[in-house]
């Protein structure tokens, strides 16, 4: 017969101090501010970063990507889960990226359904209308 025993199970490793950022509005919106580069080799990861930060039940959150050097079509499924997860459970998200971002998330066919912005005002502006921020 097999014991029912458990083991500590080691916590998930966070992505180095400084790669990865996240703030608190004054409105409870968390902003998670991604660095570097979102690939296959970063991607495990900022997943499990990410599914740490949607799991602290904040309001809305925000991904910026602005200061993202690289990411490809893994990177965008890391953002493509985590909205989704944060969708769900009935938040608000929003995307700030920048020019090139922007022309990778067209070719990417994604535009439209994550509806970037260019600042942190105007995500929360878009939160705002939707009455989740």
């Amino acid at each position: 017969m097999h014991e029912n025993r458990t083991e500590p199970v080691g916590t998930a490793d966070w992505p180095p101090a400084g790669a990865h950022t996240l703030r608190r509005t004054g409105a409870g919106v968390l902003v998670a501010e991604l660095r570097g580069d979102m690939d296959l080799a970063t991607a495990a990861p900022v997943r499990l970063w990410l599914d740490s930060v949607v799991a602290l039940g904040a309001p809305a959150y925000v991904v910026d990507l602005r200061s993202v050097s690289f990411i490809d079509s893994t990177g965008m499924s890391v953002v493509l889960r985590f909205r989704r997860r944060v969708i769900e459970g009935e938040h608000g998200f929003a995307l700030l990226c920048d020019a090139g971002q922007l022309r990778l998330l067209r070719a990417h066919g994604t535009v439209d359904l994550l509806n970037p912005s260019a600042t942190l005002a105007e995500a929360m502006s878009v939160l705002s209308v939707s009455g989740l921020s």
